[in-house]
């Protein structure tokens, strides 16, 4: 019989690795896994896609261990280890023969032993962003970035990619994929309030309400329903707990870092568990308190700052000039620029315009596709440019550059083309390619107050008007919704939700150590506010609150030398920033001119220099949930 916290057979279990991970071992795997990189194409590829085909010796026999993780190397990456790990499905009520199965990957850390910390939890975000892909993204990365002293882990959270059993609403994430693009290709209310009014609008959104319909009916009729109310946040954490005392960390406590969602989930456990909190980092802060409470004023709050996002981006365009922002024309302005993208939508609301094919896509640009690619690249301020050039070339009447920007591959997987039997690999196990948009609503839907959510907006007029506010708060805003109005839908409970204390004044008890919130004054979904409201919540001596003075999602998104030194200090050292401390980063990163962030770190020292580009290339690997 399977002992929870036991490793499930998908794996090699020779022998358990040791915590320090021998240095020598380390270099020739590194050296073995150039050679099969430059081998194999396909290998340089990060995210869901490193773990398709991937080849972890599966010729294991049985075994389980009360405590410890035996990792073994991966064999599709040698450098970093990986392991399976069985937890209860539900906690409520534990039985032997039902568990999930969670997937972890863990790049090892390098640093002499007297200098090891343990363990540093990531999670990517979402909800339902793959943990395991998230190491090979920043792994390598967060562990420079902290001197090698840290194991950087993470794990597939219920419901994700490799971690078993799958929710199963769909045979095959193509399947899934396809009915989430007709879904998409509806387009957006303004563009059906510009072709009809608010009949079409209406009209729009009881289509947009029916497609939510058949992927909870898809859940309904073909799900795992225990699975499906196994999947929420709080039972995420109750994992953290039970891999924290596997590793043999839970007398010392977390140490995490999580991104967006995971800041949810990091302010979850810190307060479900808070003798357990050693270091927790929370970077681009979402209101936790929001999200499990009230959907819709979660939806509010994620509205807070955008607008000041997109002026960030016409502002720099406008600043850098032609040279610099293909958008810009001569002695244009922050507003005139404004102007002419306006009568861009203007134009297409009236007439789509066809796109030929050129190599990714083809078919039609409309008005909700240029706000799709703004909601997209407001996250990240290094694709600025990239937006810029695709809206000037719209403007001249070459649509496809836009059209291929707003459908190319995903950062965490490729293209879906063809229904594949997600066994169909070497590990004969679950395996997705890409986000699942079900696995999100899933967790999303089912974490938060559902009295609220099916109340609050009941019909399809009433939540048209909640739409319209967020779309007068920000010019995502009615993207922003969409995730609001699955809510009103979905039905399926979870057996353990968790709705608070959320303040001292509630009940919330002092963390063990200060969580460390992180907010960037001028993030498109995960404001300031909330990183404000969330740390006073917890209160001084149990929180603090960093503040980074720039534009886009989490910190990384556009990086600061004192943002990654303090970060850094606080893992390494255990020193607090005092609360409200500003970074600000360098404007030389927005619409830069070739070579001018080479000039300005030339004057920094090397060890700064060297943990800065660090930071940039983990703000290249966070995704854009």
């Amino acid at each position: 019989m399977e002992k929870y916290g036991a490793i499930d057979t998908g794996l090699p279990v020779t022998a358990t690795k040791e915590a320090f991970p021998d240095l020598k071992k380390s270099r020739r795997r590194r050296t073995i896994i150039k050679h099969a990189l430059l081998v194999s194409a396909a290998g340089a590829l990060l995210g869901w896609k490193l773990l398709d085909g991937a080849v972890w010796n599966t010729d294991v026999k049985d075994a389980s261990m009360v405590r410890g993780i035996p990792w073994t190397p991966c064999a599709d990456l040698t450098e970093f280890d990986c392991a399976y790990f069985s937890v209860p499905m539900d906690y409520t009520d534990p039985q032997p023969s039902e568990h999930v199965s969670l997937a972890l990957r863990r790049w090892p850390a390098t640093a002499p032993k007297k200098d090891y910390k343990g363990t540093l939890f990531i999670n990517p975000g979402g909800p339902g962003g793959s943990g395991t892909a998230s190491v090979v993204n920043q792994g390598p990365l967060l562990g420079k970035i902290l001197k090698g002293r840290y194991d950087i882990m993470s794990w597939d959270p219920r419901g994700v990619n490799m971690t078993t059993p799958p929710i199963d609403c769909y045979p095959t994430e193509y399947d899934e994929y396809m009915s989430e693009q007709q879904s998409y290709h509806l387009g957006l209310p303004i563009q059906a309030r510009g072709e009809g009014g608010s009949a079409a609008e209406i009209a729009l959104l009881k289509k947009k309400d029916t497609y939510y319909q058949s992927g909870l009916g898809s859940c309904l009729k073909n799900g795992n329903a225990k699975m499906l109310a196994s999947v929420s946040t709080a039972y995420n954490v109750r994992d953290m707990v039970r891999m924290l005392e596997a590793l043999g960390e839970d007398e010392r406590g977390l140490q995490y870092w999580g991104f967006s969602y995971g800041t949810i989930l990091g302010a979850t456990f810190s307060a479900m568990f808070p003798e357990k909190v050693h270091r927790v980092m929370l970077d681009g802060v979402s209101s936790a308190r929001f999200y499990h409470r009230d959907i819709y004023e979660w939806g509010r709050s994620g509205m807070d700052d955008t607008q000041k996002v997109w002026q960030g981006f016409l502002s720099s365009c406008a600043k850098a000039g032609p040279a610099r922002c293909a958008l810009a024309k001569g002695d244009d302005t922050a507003e005139s620029i404004l102007a002419r993208f306006d009568k861009m939508l203007e134009t297409l609301i009236e007439q789509p315009v066809p796109v030929s094919w050129g190599g990714v896509t083809s078919g039609i640009i409309t008005a909700s596709d240029v706000l799709q690619g703004v909601f997209k690249v407001l996250y990240a301020p290094n694709k600025w440019p990239l937006l810029a050039t695709a809206l000037a070339a719209l403007e001249e009447g070459d649509p496809y550059p836009l059209a291929a920007y707003v459908n190319e591959p995903a950062p965490q997987g490729d293209p879906l083309t063809a229904r594949r039997d997600p066994l169909d690999n070497v590990f004969k196990r679950h395996m997705t390619k890409t986000w699942s948009p079900i696995t999100t609503e899933a967790i999303l839907c089912s974490d938060t107050d559902q009295t609220v959510a099916h109340a609050g907006f009941p019909d399809t007029a009433s939540f048209a008007e909640y739409s319209r506010e967020l779309g007068e708060l920000s010019i995502t805003g009615e993207r922003w919704a969409q995730s609001a109005g699955k809510c009103r839908v979905w039905n399926i409970t979870a057996t353990e939700p968790y709705r608070g204390p959320w303040t001292a004044e509630e009940g919330l008890k002092q963390t063990n150590f200060p969580v460390l919130f992180l907010g960037v004054t001028a993030d498109p979904v995960t404001p300031l506010s909330a990183a404000k409201d969330m740390s006073a919540g917890f209160g001084n001596t149990s929180a603090t609150l960093l503040i980074q003075d720039g534009f886009g999602h989490c910190s990384t998104a556009h990086p600061s030398l004192c943002t990654a030194k303090t970060v850094a200090a606080y893992f390494l050292e255990g020193k607090v920033p005092e609360y409200g401390t500003v970074c600000s980063s360098p404007e030389e990163y927005l619409f830069p001119e070739v070579g001018k962030t080479d000039d300005f770190m030339s004057a920094m020292s090397v060890e700064d220099r060297e943990l800065l580009q660090a930071w940039e290339k983990l703000g290249d690997s966070v995704v854009a949930w």
